[in-house]
């Protein structure tokens, strides 16, 4: 299958990760644009692309433009895209979000040829060049018509990832449950943070002592569901420890309400291990 020329719209987190490993896996990156002029020339000098500071107008000038723009952006760009758009055979267009079907990008859909689809990537990116490293081995979940289905998927896995059918799935609860994973345990890292200089340790040990321990519960996941990977006191049935922290914790009871959730919904996990042994 020939490769499509990209265009990129939105030299972010996300669009700058996939632009980098996209032109390392071979693909011709034609444009990027977006609203920033320094970020869209700095990644088109770096890719081989052209810059566009009128983000509607790259979608001339490759066979597959990816919006990698915030979700609330997608409809109104798509509309603006329309007028830009000279000639819509043989060129397609996806968005990045993992909350929002095809209708978002309607407007381009309702042009004869054109396809649309989505490419959302099950994935956490951070600012810099280092965010490609997060790519090789991200689930991408796709939602398309055939051709460009199969186009998607075999960009999938030309990035080294793996390709996942979106057709048919709730996408709010999918896209509820990639918060859950990526978004929440960084929130409650940084209360950990907190909870362990509170206590007394140096900013830098709790730091990267919270942050040793998150990651070493990542690595047993890698192994274990979670049932199995779960430790700590509410999973032991260690009720008096889950007191003391609650009573360690009244000074904020916001958070000591969160801390009984959470122990909750550890027990319930556990419990359910047990049920199933």
């Amino acid at each position: 299958m020939q490769k499509p020329t990209i265009a990129i719209i939105g030299p972010g987190r996300a669009g700058s990760a996939l632009g980098r490993a996209l032109y390392q896996a071979g693909y011709t990156v034609a444009a990027i644009g977006g609203r920033n002029p320094d970020n869209v020339r700095n990644l088109a000098d770096e890719l081989g692309a052209k810059a566009c500071q009128s983000p509607a107008t790259t979608i001339d000038l490759a066979d597959l433009t990816i919006l990698a723009v915030p979700d609330d952006v997608i409809l109104s760009l798509a509309t603006e895209m329309v007028d830009s758009l000279c000639s819509a055979a043989g060129h397609a267009a996806v968005h990045l979000s993992g909350a929002q079907n095809r209708a978002a990008l309607r407007p381009l859909a309702q042009q004869g040829s054109l396809r649309t689809g989505v490419f959302h990537p099950l994935q956490t990116f951070r600012r810099g060049a280092e965010a490609v490293q997060n790519v090789a081995g991200t689930y991408f979940g796709i939602e398309a018509d055939p051709p460009l289905r199969e186009q998607l998927m075999q960009l999938a896995r030309d990035l080294h990832g793996h390709p996942f059918d979106l057709s048919g799935i709730d996408l709010a609860l999918y896209h509820a449950a990639a918060v859950f994973a990526a978004n929440y345990p960084t929130t409650l890292l940084a209360e950990a943070i907190t909870l362990a200089v509170e206590a007394g340790l140096p900013a830098e040990t709790a730091r990267q002592g919270m942050t040793t321990l998150l990651a070493g519960a990542v690595n047993n996941l890698r192994e274990l569901a979670p049932a199995e990977a779960i430790t700590g006191p509410a999973s032991r049935g260690d009720q008096g420890t889950v007191e003391r922290h609650l009573e360690a914790l009244k000074r904020d009871p916001q958070l000591q309400r969160l801390y009984r959730l959470l122990a909750d919904r550890t027990k319930l996990l556990s419990s359910n291990k047990e049920a199933a042994a």
